[in-house]
């Protein structure tokens, strides 16, 4: 199994970044892309990477932001056959308060008559050894930094639940792997979801942690000793920012690795 960094906010191999997420995963015999960033750049740093993204077989959005999603209409264009797996709450109004005002931070709208997207909910298999889940109700380590987000509903800005976000876990050989986006809903609440699902530990976790402005250093090293008693490698990037991820390294060592644009994780017989 190959992940490829696409797009994330940091590179050291000389290809543009920008906040946001995109993967390119070869699994399973499948290829495919999980998120596409905010803007067309996953295309041109798909081309750099030798990607061609008219081959994924389907593409799957993590939740309804725009540093994931953005780069749909890119996507439509390029690849006219794929399904594009969103779930069904994420095309609803997000926002986030920057400078004390609410800016939309959601999925572009038009999408909605698009014809392309196959909405989702709960646990799907949309291949074989590749499940696509939502339901997280746990609130373990739930982010400080979530209180910064809010969805709008009758009129009214509410924080957000996050139940339009959605993971998938890849079962290859003995590898169960975990991919999720921000884990706006705790990404332990997240592994402790796909467990369930799977029926064994998850053995490897690729996912931002949304610890971005997070200041409580407590929460952080706390987060940090709870994945460490789960003893699954992480590769970490995007809003877990590179300052919490080095805290959290004391904690985690050799088990928790930073990955920016144009990394490559390898997992199983060609891997870790």
């Amino acid at each position: 199994m190959q992940i490829r960094v696409v797009i994330e906010d940091t590179s050291s191999r000389g290809l543009p970044a920008e906040h946001g997420m995109c993967l390119w995963v070869e699994a399973c015999g499948r290829r495919f892309l999980f998120d596409l960033g905010q803007s067309a750049l996953f295309a041109d740093n798909a081309a750099r990477m030798g990607i061609e993204t008219r081959e994924a077989e389907f593409a799957v959005i993590s939740h309804g932001h725009y540093d994931h999603g953005g780069g749909l209409p890119t996507f439509v264009e390029l690849n006219d056959a794929a399904p594009i797996y969103v779930h069904r709450r994420a095309l609803g109004e997000y926002y986030s308060i920057r400078e004390g005002k609410e800016t939309y931070i959601g999925l572009d709208r038009r999408l909605r008559d698009s014809g392309r997207l196959t909405l989702t909910d709960g646990v799907q298999e949309i291949a074989e050894g590749i499940t696509l889940f939502a339901g997280c109700k746990g609130r373990s380590f739930f982010s400080p930094a979530n209180r910064r987000i809010l969805k709008s509903e009758h009129g009214q800005f509410v924080c957000d639940d996050f139940r339009h976000e959605q993971s998938i876990i890849i079962k290859e050989g003995d590898s169960n792997v975990l991919i999720a986006g921000c884990a706006h809903s705790g990404v332990l609440n997240i592994i402790d979801r796909a467990e369930e699902i799977a029926g064994a530990p998850i053995t490897h976790v690729v996912s931002g942690m949304h610890l971005a402005g997070v200041a409580d250093l407590a929460f952080i090293d706390g987060l940090a000793e709870a994945l460490k008693a789960k003893g699954c490698m992480c590769y970490t990037c995007h809003c877990t920012v590179i300052e919490a991820y080095e805290r959290m390294r004391a904690t985690l060592g050799d088990r928790l690795a930073y990955v920016g644009t144009g990394d490559t994780v390898a997992i199983g017989s060609c891997g870790c």
